[in-house]
């Protein structure tokens, strides 16, 4: 953990450079100081029929973000990294979609503690940051 999943309308792809969205993401976390390298999974999800408001926009887009993270920050720390991660999706994405109808949201999750499994992540190993604070 964490893991930062986006769902995005399908019209992005020629402007947005997902990819470069998908590191500026994961540098993001990482600045918080809140989350171990090797836990942190980046992922995006195209959508390829969507409808945004009346429906009349032709190129409306959107870009949703969930974050979810194991349990044990404080309430501070979680609104820093929501704040980190949202900061970083729109500082890449403004000047890219500039002038164009987009919606950009994020929900930060905090998963319950006993309601998930991650036992096995040799990526730690690699990284040589084995670490006690995996979530």
């Amino acid at each position: 953990m964490p893991h930062l999943s986006f769902e995005y309308s399908a019209n992005l792809e020629p402007a947005a450079d997902l990819p470069g969205l998908c590191a500026a993401l994961r540098d993001a976390m990482v600045g918080t100081g809140l989350f171990p390298l090797g836990g942190i999974r980046i992922r995006g999800f195209r959508a390829d029929h969507w409808l945004i408001a009346d429906g009349a926009g032709a190129d409306d887009a959107f870009l949703h973000m969930t974050a979810s993270i194991g349990a044990g920050r404080s309430a501070q720390d979680r609104t820093a990294a929501r704040e980190a991660i949202y900061a970083a999706a729109e500082t890449w994405l403004r000047p890219r979609l500039a002038g164009r109808p987009f919606a950009l949201s994020l929900d930060l999750q905090e998963i319950a503690p006993g309601a998930g499994e991650k036992r096995w992540n040799t990526v730690h190993d690699r990284l040589g940051t084995r670490s006690s604070a995996s979530n």
